[in-house]
């Protein structure tokens, strides 16, 4: 699997389809790698050159035991010196959860690097009045999680992860997962989460590319996507029905059609603003 570097750190990517056509780069969600993304990649690199990356503290990347070099600008600029690396003047970008906060904060900060931006099952700030119960209750699990590995280390909390799956198999996929992990890129990505800036306010003067918005009807961070939304009155929002937190996962099929339809609209110059929901 190919690397680059940044700083001394090295970085893990994969990358599909042809390299002629325009990039589409993909960033997975918290305590996750670049291989959440296989279910979609396929169909995006029939059209587009695909590129996925381990975050920092995630699969195969570099995970500094130093938690202070976990910041969204870190990561951010990790990002960068991918496109960079591959040479990527101007290409998509795609962020799922804590995917979507760096995507965030890169765009934010490099907005003349990207031709379009699509954020699912994300947000643009840890707090806001508006945000509901639900989130705050995933909020409140992935702190006690976070407590166990600060203690105990990621291996005890697949342990007990796995005890509330029946089957023994799967029971011990989610023990080997978890025990791969490493728990200062757990600890330092959870403190990202929490102390990211707030990039509300700075959404309508720094997104000046088009924007898709993907929810899921079920998804506990809903409320703070519709919060991010409603800063972006230009944008697409597709709500899909049925669906919980991580869309390109659960609705891979879905996801990649309206991500599809968003990017031939865009390269089509037509309007992309608007709401809807799709099943």
């Amino acid at each position: 699997m190919p690397t680059f570097e940044r700083e001394g750190l090295a970085f893990t990517y994969e990358t599909a389809g042809d390299p002629a056509l325009p990039a589409v780069v993909l960033l997975h969600g918290f305590t996750s790698d670049l291989r959440m993304w296989h279910p979609v990649i396929g169909e995006f690199a029939r059209r587009y050159f695909v590129v996925a990356m381990d975050l920092r503290g995630h699969g195969r990347s570099a995970a500094p035991d130093d938690l202070d070099a976990y910041t969204a600008e870190e990561l951010a600029a990790d990002v960068r010196a991918l496109f960079d690396h591959l040479e990527l003047d101007l290409c998509a970008l795609i962020g799922c959860s804590f995917g979507g906060m760096i995507a965030l904060q890169f765009a934010v900060t490099w907005p003349e690097r990207l031709a379009a931006l699509v954020l699912s099952d994300t947000s643009a700030a840890y707090r806001h009045p508006a945000y509901d119960e639900r989130y705050w209750q995933r909020e409140r699990s992935i702190d006690a999680s976070t407590e166990v590995v600060r203690k105990f280390g990621t291996a005890e909390l697949g342990r007990r992860a796995a005890a509330s799956v029946a089957d023994p198999f799967l029971a011990r996929g989610v023990r080997e997962r978890y025990a791969r992990l490493s728990a200062a890129g757990w600890l330092g990505c959870a403190r990202v989460r929490k102390e990211r800036p707030d990039l509300l306010p700075l959404l309508r003067g720094r997104l000046t590319m088009p924007v898709l918005v993907a929810i899921g009807e079920d998804d506990p961070v809903r409320s703070a996507s519709e919060v991010m939304a409603g800063e972006l009155p230009d944008a697409r929002v597709v709500t899909f029905r049925g669906t919980g937190h991580g869309v390109p996962v659960l609705a891979p099929q879905a996801f990649a059609r309206e991500v599809l339809r968003f990017f031939e609209d865009v390269e089509e110059g037509r309007p992309v603003a608007g709401q809807r929901t799709t099943g």
